[in-house]
């Protein structure tokens, strides 16, 4: 009789060895993609804003053919009535907004009581989706309730912008969106390709003016871009900022952009030559 080999059977398993190196190679692999799907994000945020600027900027193309001129930046400013309404108010009907425009009051104040219906909304194409750094007078995409002080008796929030109209470069009568007044194109003897109309301003609250329905939502530009938040050039996209041109074009400008060249395209009529080739 032959006697046969008694066997025994191996548990299979990971060891704890196999699987530290199996987690560290998952670590590894989620560092690697992190950054590339956080990149891919932004990417598809930054186009999303681009897209609201163009939106805007046809905007204020239909808006200047329907009235020979661009809106005025903020209107009634130093009158007795003092209404401040702002240019973006004057673009509802252009930006497929017309149900907010047909709530707006334009005989009153935009912080009246009876404009509360209609600046309490949320305007899609005046946000940037990238925006992060929101300042106190904020709460996600309409102003905190300021009661206590005095600017919105109701206590109801309005809606936000994170872009602003640009009324010039260190002089506040230079640019396109002004206070009072309203520009054509005519007037714009820089070029409307080389002369911005609207930028980032992003993040700011009832303390900084971001409320898409006051007028004070203008700036003129003093500063680089991304060095200040309130009434300059600011954004949350990495490097620097989307801007509107004249023409409708959209333009993202570095913030490495030497002053020289923001003067040029601040001003409409200050006859400085832009080379956008030479843009860093």
């Amino acid at each position: 009789m032959s006697r046969g080999r008694i066997g025994f059977a191996h548990a299979s398993g990971f060891s704890l060895v196999e699987l530290l190196v199996v987690i560290a190679i998952i670590g590894l692999l989620a560092g690697l993609l992190l950054p590339a799907i956080q990149s891919s994000r932004e990417t598809a945020r930054r186009l999303s804003c681009s897209n609201n600027l163009r939106q805007i900027g046809m905007g204020l193309q239909y808006y200047h053919n329907a009235h020979a001129c661009f809106p005025p930046g903020c209107l009634d400013k130093h009158s007795r009535q003092n209404k401040q309404i702002a240019w973006s108010v004057f673009l509802l009907p252009y930006i497929e907004q017309d149900n907010v425009h047909q709530l707006f009051n334009y005989n009153a104040r935009y912080d009246a009581a009876s404009n509360q219906a209609a600046t309490s909304c949320i305007i899609s194409a005046y946000l940037c989706p990238s925006t992060k750094r929101r300042e106190p007078g904020r709460v996600g995409d309409r102003t905190a309730d300021h009661t206590a002080n005095g600017r919105n008796p109701s206590g109801i929030p309005r809606g936000c912008t994170d872009y602003g109209g640009v009324c010039g470069y260190k002089n506040p009568y230079n640019g396109v969106l002004m206070w009072d007044s309203s520009i054509s194109i005519t007037q714009i003897t820089d070029g409307t390709s080389k002369t911005m109309i609207v930028a980032e301003d992003t993040g700011r609250g009832w303390t900084m003016d971001g409320e898409w329905a006051n007028g004070e939502n203008i700036f003129m530009v003093e500063r680089p871009i991304n060095v200040e938040q309130n009434n300059e050039i600011w954004s949350d996209h990495p490097g620097g900022a989307q801007c509107l041109f004249c023409d409708g074009s959209v333009h993202f400008l570095s913030e490495t952009l030497d002053e020289a060249m923001l003067t040029a395209i601040c001003t409409r009529a200050g006859g400085e030559i832009v080379d956008w080739t030479k843009l860093p």
